[in-house]
């Protein structure tokens, strides 16, 4: 039950990994470095697993037919989850709902994700899993405490401020998620202004090998058929005498490879006859993804797919998916994140999402970063004395003047 679980978490999650290669692994050499999930980790992995359905549905929607598509949800939720800390009153249920949380406590929701990424962190010595989180603060301002120790206690992020009117402020922002992801996401932030506030930052690497590699000699070029009834010709690997699972029905058949020791792998849903992929989007979710692994077999057929390599970016569709699941007010003028700075009128601006991902004979490699940038709906109200004036010193009791003056230039 509890390697369905997982199994089923790192497939919706979609984070899929690669390595160097070797040999079939001698039994007890990696043995999953697994426990029981905690109600609440349960409940976590619930609400990520219908976040990322929803928002995978959502995605595939506004992006245009036939393009493709790989988000990181986890990254997501990371990022967005950090925000949360920081919203209040009805732009936090709303952010609380579209995320998947329930009725859990904010301290709830907070030690799932840390304890949920260490697990992740150690199951498996032939995967290599990061997740780094960091908070990235205009220099002008002072976030409230509760905010900055929350997120650096249950995600660990590193907080730093920088001077948002210098051109190196982005560079800075950008070189930390290109080292975090192993140069795979190179750039996350485009521009960085004063009018921001905080970007908040989550970048994933993953890396692993298969279980049973596809052999290099064995790659042959061979028609990719697209849905529009035409072909293309493109490199197949084949994996000869590896074990994985399979099911099938009428409308799909699942393939579940296994990476390392097996607790992490990939799961691929394939439209059966001349069903196409939007005939198959309505059955997918976590419940259904449960289902049709329970009833696969293990199989050692012959398998043969595509070698593939994915860089791709998300903004504005990402603030439009999470507006249609509804979460639209966190990017309004009504936006309340009172508990990230005090008489601040904040909202989301922007929303940004990198991944990589590239799938060959040894396995995959998979990188993402996200990006929640907080801007000022309005400045916060202010008073500029930038003309000569007049000043005066006295005492209020007896309102006398003591002293009196003008200042024309400041010296």
């Amino acid at each position: 039950m509890l390697k369905s679980s997982l199994l089923g978490l790192a497939a919706s999650l979609l984070l899929l990994t690669s390595g160097c290669e070797s040999e079939e692994p001698e039994p007890g050499s990696n043995i999953p470095n697994v426990r029981p999930l905690t109600v609440q980790e349960a409940k976590t992995v619930a609400g990520s697993n219908e976040f990322a359905f929803k928002s995978f549905a959502q995605i595939s929607q506004l992006e245009e037919e036939g393009k493709n598509v790989f988000i990181s949800p986890l990254s997501l939720s990371m990022a967005l989850t950090m925000t949360y800390n920081g919203a209040a009153n009805s732009t936090k249920e709303a952010m609380k709902q579209t995320l998947g949380f329930g009725d859990a406590s904010d301290q709830e929701i907070n030690q799932s994700f840390k304890s949920l990424v260490e697990l992740l962190t150690g199951m498996d010595k032939k995967v290599h899993f990061t997740s780094a989180n960091s908070l990235w603060l205009n220099h002008n301002y002072h976030l409230l405490a509760p905010f900055v120790s929350t997120n650096q206690e249950y995600f660990n992020a590193t907080v730093k401020p920088l001077d948002f009117s210098s051109p190196s402020a982005k560079n800075e922002i950008n070189n930390w998620v290109n080292e975090k992801t192993n140069g795979k996401i190179k750039t996350i932030v485009e521009r960085v202004t004063p009018d921001y506030l905080l970007f908040l930052v989550n970048a994933i690497y993953f890396k692993g090998t298969w279980t049973y590699q596809f052999n290099k000699h064995l790659t042959h070029t061979r028609p990719f058929k697209l849905e529009d009834g035409s072909s293309v010709s493109h490199s197949f690997m084949t994996l000869k005498n590896g074990k994985y699972l399979s099911y099938q029905d009428a409308t799909k058949q699942v393939i579940d490879l296994p990476y390392g020791n097996g607790q992490y792998s990939m799961t691929l849903v394939v439209p059966r006859a001349e069903r196409k992929i939007q005939d198959i989007m309505p059955e997918l979710s976590a419940t259904n993804l449960a289902n049709w692994l329970s009833k696969a077999d293990s199989s050692s057929m012959e398998l043969h797919m595509p070698k593939f390599k994915l860089e791709l970016e998300y903004e504005d569709n990402l603030k439009q998916m999470l507006t249609n699941l509804d979460m639209g007010v966190a990017f309004s003028s009504q936006a309340d994140f009172s508990r990230i700075l005090a008489n601040g009128g904040l909202s989301i601006s922007e929303v940004k999402h990198k991944t990589f991902v590239e799938v060959n004979e040894e396995g995959t490699e998979a990188a993402a970063a996200t990006s929640v940038g907080i801007v000022f709906t309005s400045l916060p109200p202010s008073v500029m004395i930038d003309k000569p004036f007049v000043f005066m010193i006295r005492e209020k009791s007896t309102n006398a003047i003591l002293f009196i003056g003008k200042l024309m230039q400041p010296q």
